[in-house]
């Protein structure tokens, strides 16, 4: 291994010390103060540190990335944190236009699948005033979420996922990404974030259907990320995607009786469609990041003859 690839191997495992100790101490003591797991507390001071928690835990990566560039003498060259615009223009809107896509794709998905044959205006409700203004409302805060978004992707996508492209080839990186992006999140996962504690296979198979759902997210959130050369796109995504997400969406738009069928169905049952559609995203993420790497062998290779 040459010089420079060790030396980015030292900066990619302290990043991820960095990146990964604080919920791997915080969660347990949590855990162990309030004697339950914290996320299926309900209690007001439960939800005060569960909010807290997730807002700054958030910035994790960020502090990470930020830390491991000034110990290791690195500086913030490359560090994807200026807008660059011009001719990427179709990117930033993606990243906003796809997390809302595959929401509604996952809501209409699961209408067909799973609403035992409820005509759609059984089910949803898309001109209500009071939806609609529900809607706005929702994407309007996706503005404030923005910030804590932030601080995931720059730590993730822009530090980690640059480091793992130096150091393999970049389908290798995108899911080896994933898989460390979805278990950074298994103390959240084993406290009840996202799925609860009480489907079968807990904790285990929330954490695998999390490095899934991280993996696919992932492969976009990188090509859009490596497409535009900065970091804003995939943060927009990732607020849009926390703050409009299929349930949300469900919640927004059905209708009495459609949600009520709803908090029948499992947990399983929810989540498929909306795997399934993340999925089919991710999947046609990775080609793209795949034709880009070839598209740029070729044009090497052409000015090489």
């Amino acid at each position: 291994m040459s010089s420079d690839k060790k030396l980015t191997v030292k900066r990619l495992v302290i990043f991820l010390v960095i990146a990964f100790l604080p919920f791997f101490i915080i969660i347990p003591v949590m855990w162990a103060v309030y004697g339950e797991p914290i996320y299926t507390i309900e209690r007001e001071d439960a939800a005060v540190a569960t909010y807290l928690l997730g807002v700054f835990g958030m910035m994790i990566p960020s502090a990470a990335n930020l830390i491991t560039r000034l110990v290791t003498k690195e500086g913030f060259r490359n560090s994807y944190l200026g807008a660059h615009f011009k001719g990427k223009t179709g990117y930033w809107a993606a990243s906003v236009i796809v997390p809302l896509g595959y929401s509604v794709l996952g809501a209409l998905a699961m209408w067909a699948l799973y609403m035992g044959g409820m005509s759609f205006s059984d089910t949803f409700d898309p001109l209500g005033m009071q939806n609609t203004g529900l809607f706005l409302l929702q994407l309007a805060f996706s503005v404030i979420v923005f910030f804590p978004a932030f601080g995931e992707e720059w730590g993730w996508r822009g530090y980690m996922m640059p480091k793992l492209m130096e150091l393999m080839p970049k389908p290798a990186a995108v899911i080896a990404g994933g898989v460390i992006w979805g278990l950074w999140h298994a103390p959240l996962t084993v406290a009840g974030h996202n799925f609860g504690v009480d489907y079968p296979g807990y904790p285990f198979v929330g954490i695998g259907r999390m490095c899934l759902m991280c993996t696919a997210l992932n492969a976009f959130l990188t090509l859009i990320t490596e497409k535009t050369k900065s970091i804003y796109p995939a943060a927009f995504c990732h607020s849009v995607n926390n703050n409009l997400g299929l349930e949300i969406i469900f919640s927004i738009f059905g209708t009495e009786k459609a949600q009520e069928k709803m908090t029948e169905m499992s947990d399983v049952g929810t989540m498929l469609p909306y795997l399934a559609v993340l999925g089919l995203v991710g999947i046609a993420s990775f080609v793209l990041l795949v034709m880009d790497k070839d598209k740029k062998e070729a044009v090497r290779q052409k000015e090489a003859a």
